[in-house]
């Protein structure tokens, strides 16, 4: 599936849009950012804000040897919960959807069906996204719920089957490059979003099939 000139599907299959969370819905990627680093540095563990930033994307359990390398499972559940503790608290001062996503989403809910398949936990997804938007999505999928995440292909081919939707009638919507990387893997059209750590060009050299600045150029090309 593909978008004329005129942005309109070829071939009119397009079903269903999966989004990403972290950097594309919420922008919350500095607060895991400062969440980690203070909790490394409470627990004397040496974290560069680059590390964090080359690795935010990935599930939580491969973060733990990319941050930290060799720990005890005992360290990492003390580093996990102090830095859980942080970004909810930083979470609670302040909004950190970004300002259209209800719009948007609601308007891509008018002619599509959508889906959430993300690296975060629903843990996470629950305590800061509003239950209000949440109910737009017909299916939510999240990384302690399956075996492979991203960049596996896997939990985005296990919520098209929710959806019932193949690769052809779905695309998906992220911020990072393992989000171009398991959309192709799949066989999905991606649409990068600049909103995150990664640049338009950096998407688009990882082969994202539509690189914007923003969310709402998501819903313009979609919606025609």
């Amino acid at each position: 599936m593909k978008f004329t000139q005129n942005n309109i599907p070829e071939d009119n299959m397009l079903k269903a849009i999966v989004f990403d969370y972290n950097g594309v819905l919420v922008d919350d990627l500095r607060v895991h950012e400062e969440a980690y680093l203070f909790a490394a540095k409470l627990h004397n563990r040496p974290l560069s804000k680059e590390t964090v930033q080359r690795y935010v994307s990935y599930a939580i359990d491969k973060k733990r040897k990319f941050y930290f390398g060799d720990i005890s499972d005992q360290a990492w559940e003390n580093i996990l919960r102090t830095k859980t503790e942080r970004y909810f608290e930083i979470a609670s001062q302040k909004s950190l959807v970004f300002p259209d996503v209800k719009t948007i989403l609601g308007s891509l809910s008018k002619k599509y069906t959508l889906a959430l398949m993300s690296n975060t936990t629903r843990e996470n997804f629950t305590g800061v996204f509003p239950a209000a938007i949440a109910s737009i999505f017909k299916e939510t999928l999240f990384a302690d719920e399956v075996d492979n995440p991203k960049p596996s292909p896997e939990p985005l081919q296990t919520i098209m089957g929710r959806l019932g939707v193949n690769k052809d009638a779905c695309c998906y919507v992220g911020d990072s490059l393992l989000d171009v990387e398991m959309s192709k893997s799949a066989g999905v059209t991606v649409f990068g979003v600049a909103t995150g750590h990664n640049s338009l060009d950096e998407l688009r050299h990882a082969g994202a099939d539509y690189a914007v600045n923003r969310l709402s150029e998501v819903e313009r090309i979609l919606m025609g």
